[in-house]
C-alpha cells in the first residue's frame, strides 16, 4: 500500500500515475474538499484507491511507500520534526518515501527565515523553503536514510519561463477569466520572473530524494 500527499491538485495526477504503473492500493490525503472532488472525478475508472480529508499528522496506517510532492514547503520549519515523525511512523521497515522539495541555500537561509519575502507575503503565506542540511539532519535522526537525491533547478527555471510565455499570450489574447485585473497580471508576471531568476541564479533549487526507513 502507498500513500500520496500534496498541496496542489497534483494529488489526483500522482494517484493516476501510480495506479497505472504498479499494482498497489493507494491512499491519498488532502486538506481541500475541492481538490478531493477533482481527484475523485479524475480517478473514477481506477481501482484500489481512496483520497481522504486528512491532516498528515493524523495518518495512523503503515505503508510500503510514501510520496510527498511540493508539500513540505507548506509545513513550515517549526513542523519539520512532526512531518518527519509522521513519515518514520507510517513507513514499514525498509519502506521508502519519495519527497519533492524546494530548498534555499544555507548561506542565506537565516536571513530568509527571519523575514518575509515577496512570495511569502503575496503568493504562499506561511510557506517556508527548506534548509537541506537542517532537514536532512532531522530525517537521519529518525532513522530515515537519505538516498538518490536529484537536483533539477535549471529545468524548473525553464518551466517557469514557458509558464510566463503562456500567461503573457493569455493576457494578450484576453483569455483570462473575469476578475483577473491589471494588478493581478503584474503580480503574477513578477512572481514567475522572480522564481525563474531564483532557480537560474542558484539561490534556490528543486530536488527529489528518497528516504529509506532503517
Amino acid at each position: 500500500m502507498a500513500i500520496g500527499c500534496s498541496k496542489s491538485a497534483v494529488v489526483g495526477g500522482l494517484a493516476e500515475a501510480a495506479l497505472e504503473r504498479a499494482s498497489i492500493a493507494y491512499h491519498g490525503i488532502s486538506l481541500s474538499p475541492e481538490q478531493i472532488r477533482f481527484a475523485e472525478t479524475r480517478l473514477a475508472e481506477k481501482r484500489d484507491w481512496k483520497i481522504t480529508l486528512t491532516d498528515y499528522r493524523d495518518v495512523t496506517g503503515q505503508y510500503d511507500a510514501i510520496a510527498s510532492v511540493e508539500m513540505v514547503e507548506a509545513v513550515g520549519q517549526e513542523y519539520w520534526p512532526a512531518y518527519l515523525d509522521c513519515i518514520a511512523r507510517c513507513l514499514k521497515p525498509g519502506g521508502r518515501a519519495a519527497l519533492q522539495y524546494i530548498r534555499i541555500e544555507d548561506d542565506i537561509f537565516e536571513q530568509y527565515a527571519d523575514g518575509q519575502d515577496f512570495i511569502q507575503r503575496y503568493i504562499f503565506p506561511g510557506g517556508m523553503l527548506l534548509s537541506e542540511s537542517r532537514f536532512r539532519a532531522l530525517a537521519e535522526e529518525r532513522g530515515l536514510r537519505w538516498e538518490d537525491q536529484v537536483d533539477y533547478g535549471e529545468h524548473y527555471a525553464e518551466t517557469l519561463r514557458l509558464w510566463r510565455k503562456c500567461f503573457e499570450a493569455a493576457v494578450a489574447e484576453r483569455r483570462l477569466p473575469a476578475g483577473f485585473d491589471e494588478k493581478f497580471v503584474a503580480l503574477w508576471r513578477f512572481y514567475l520572473m522572480y522564481c525563474e531568476g531564483g532557480f537560474r541564479g542558484g539561490g534556490i533549487n528543486v530536488a527529489q530524494v528518497t528516504l529509506v526507513k532503517s
